[in-house]
């Protein structure tokens, strides 16, 4: 079994990173979105509802994914 290895702190914020967040900010939307008009139109399918607590749940991950490597990049630039 391999050990797991934390990854580095990244050196630079890059226009992944601004992806990730803005991504998962969207994510987020969307699922939201999906949840309150499948529960508001009467229509309770497990299907919907799933879907719907996927992409919140996706896009929570990416944006705390983000920002945490945002949050890396700006305590190791205070460092140097």
């Amino acid at each position: 079994m391999s050990r797991r290895r934390l990854v580095p702190p990244p050196e630079r914020a890059t226009w992944a990173d601004l992806y990730r967040i803005g991504l998962g900010v969207l994510m987020l939307a969307l699922g939201i979105a999906i949840l309150v008009r499948t529960l508001s139109a009467g229509i309770f399918t497990p299907a919907s509802v799933l879907i719907a607590l996927a992409f919140i749940g996706f896009g929570l991950y990416r944006l705390y994914v983000g920002i945490v490597r945002y949050r890396l990049y700006r305590a190791t630039k205070g460092k140097k």
